[in-house]
């Protein structure tokens, strides 16, 4: 989903508004916004959430109501109000509808690409975020106390994968990594992994530093409140991506950057020019419906249920089913 919320092709938001356009009001389903000829009311917001996945209402706000707003606020008014601008389009262009749109909507967000010298004052300000450190290949054995780190070195010899997985499997307090060996991947000299979810004490790469590769490290490394025993695999020197891939890849961020501006830009235009019958407040009361009845559990429900199909609240946290949480 992206940062405006959830989206469908536009092809099928084209059908969706079309719909809009041509249906009568319907006595009980009240308008929540007016874009150009198109009335988006609670009929409408029901058709499109059923097409959004339970988990991506997550991303819109804590609660129901917050989301229901957000949803009508930041997807179903700017994309209507983008498909308005893309109508406008010429007529001339044979392809299928969906491309005609895209077309034209990418006509009105034409943007010059971005100067060699831009391209080059962003990769000297953002060299560094570029660059793949220089890092070791770790694995490392963690235990309570200096006095057990030292027995477990003087175990490691000699020292052979096989031995250090065996002592690592046995003994190591690091739960997160002692099925693995004790293996860190690689570090570099700030604590960070490859793996995002865990980071280790700088002073385990300070003290492998001193060692070459293949080699223990002869002392137990205080780390918190426990002692590593380390053993320096491998090194990884620092480098940086080929200067015609890292330009290609500054290109396209600033390029994206450009087009998030200037679609917002628009969509302000469009919004104070086309916008009218602005009322969010009766989305507070609408309840989407959602078709669950491919899952054993949808069915489940479904049957001993008098409501239709798919008619409840969907559910935000996950809850016990005949397949586990879901």
């Amino acid at each position: 989903m992206s940062a405006r919320g959830p989206r469908i092709s536009r092809a099928e938001l084209a059908r969706w508004l079309l719909l809009l356009a041509a249906a009568p009001a319907a006595a009980d389903s009240a308008t929540l916004a007016s874009v150009g000829p198109a009335r988006i009311d609670a009929d409408a917001f029901r058709a499109r959430a059923a097409r959004v996945a339970t988990p991506a209402w997550t991303e819109l706000g804590a609660s129901w109501p917050e989301q229901r707003r957000r949803f009508l606020e930041r997807v179903l008014i700017p994309d209507a109000l983008l498909l308005l601008q893309a109508e406008r389009g010429p007529r001339t262009l044979f392809s299928a509808r969906d491309v005609a749109l895209a077309r034209a909507l990418g006509a009105a967000l034409e943007l010059p690409a971005p100067s060699p010298a831009e391209i080059d004052a962003d990769y000297a300000q953002h060299r560094r975020e570029l660059e793949t450190p220089r890092a070791l290949g770790l694995q490392r054995i963690l235990l309570r106390t200096e006095a057990e780190a030292r027995a477990a070195i003087a175990q490691l010899q000699p020292l052979t994968p096989s031995t250090f997985s065996r002592l690592a499997r046995d003994i190591s307090i690091d739960h997160a990594t002692h099925m693995r060996a004790g293996n860190l991947g690689f570090v570099s000299a700030d604590g960070y992994t490859e793996m995002p979810e865990l980071r280790v004490s700088p002073a385990l790469f300070a003290a492998a530093d001193a060692v070459r590769d293949g080699e223990l490290v002869p002392q137990p490394v205080r780390e918190a409140d426990a002692f590593a025993v380390v053993w320096r695999r491998s090194s990884r020197p620092a480098s940086l991506p080929e200067p015609a891939q890292a330009r290609r890849a500054i290109q396209s961020r600033l390029e994206g950057a450009r087009r998030t501006s200037a679609l917002r830009e628009l969509i302000a235009k469009l919004r104070a020019e086309h916008l009218r019958d602005y009322h969010p407040e009766p989305v507070a009361g609408v309840s989407p419906r959602f078709d669950e009845r491919a899952t054993p559990a949808g069915r489940a429900r479904a049957a001993a249920s008098p409501d239709p199909p798919g008619a409840a609240t969907p559910q935000i946290v996950p809850a016990l089913t005949d397949r586990g949480l879901r």
